[in-house]
């Protein structure tokens, strides 16, 4: 009864392998045996990658409308393939494989940024691929933004080219000390500093007893603070009566302000 047993496992194991390397012979003569590796054609010129796929039975179909740049491959070069190389990628006789050619380095050049604002240069240099390098800037009465760059427009780049940049800015206004409003009448105030370019911002009307109306109480900037032409000034001016930020034409004259003389 065992020896029984014992026949028919054995039996079962021959048989088995029997079948397994029958499978496997039967597969590499029809399978394997009708499959190669993908050729690498990376690298290779069109007539020797035409010559390759013939010899190996398979299509090569080039993409006429799409081009790579390649710093290693060659213009006219074949520099991708949509079938990975080598022994692992099997392909049968009659596969096509598709090619792309090299449209050789890509070529960089600075671009005309005459003109442009500071932050729109830097914008275009880093979509070129290129670096900002120094910033200098000089004053201009009549043209702001990019006056110059260098390397200068057009020139010929690798990537990551830093990019050094002239920028003209409009010339700083007049610096002034700013001088004692306090006590003074804003009818006369005003047209002095009208007068060297400053300006008056906020005009606010205050209640202060014992003040006639139309004299500055409070101001800022404060006395002995730069002031320009940029800069606006806040004064505060005495009323009878409080109201909101209201200005007001004044009646009553006061005592000259800074040299001004009243009629």
């Amino acid at each position: 009864m065992k020896r029984g047993c014992f026949d028919n496992l054995l039996f079962a194991a021959v048989l088995l392998i029997a079948f397994g390397g029958s499978t496997y012979f039967w597969f590499n003569f029809f399978v394997r045996g009708k499959s190669l590796p993908t050729p690498n054609l990376i690298g290779k010129t069109l007539a020797d990658a035409k010559a390759i796929c013939s010899d190996l039975g398979v299509n090569l179909k080039i993409d006429d409308k799409a081009r790579r740049n390649s710093d290693k491959v060659p213009a006219g070069a074949i520099v991708w393939q949509n079938r990975p190389a080598g022994n692992a990628n099997l392909i049968k006789r009659g596969t096509t494989i598709k090619v792309e050619l090299s449209a050789g380095p890509l070529i960089l050049k600075v671009p005309d940024l005459d003109g442009q604002s500071a932050g729109t240069a830097v914008l275009r240099l880093g979509q070129q691929n290129l670096k900002v390098g120094n910033f200098a800037y000089a004053e201009a009465s009549t043209v702001t933004g990019v006056a110059a760059a260098d390397p200068p427009k057009g020139t010929v780049v690798a990537a990551q080219t830093p990019v050094s940049l002239l920028v003209s800015v409009p010339p700083q206004p007049p610096q002034y000390v700013m001088p004692d409003l306090i006590d003074h009448p804003l009818d006369q105030v005003r047209p002095y500093l009208e007068g060297r370019g400053l300006k008056l911002g906020t005009v606010k009307f205050e209640a202060y007893p014992g003040i006639a109306d139309g004299i500055i109480i409070r101001q800022f900037p404060l006395r002995g603070a730069p002031v320009s032409a940029r800069d606006a000034i806040t004064v505060v001016v005495s009323k009878q009566e409080e109201s909101g930020i209201i200005e007001q034409q004044q009646q009553q004259p006061a005592k000259p302000f800074l040299g001004t003389t009243t009629q």
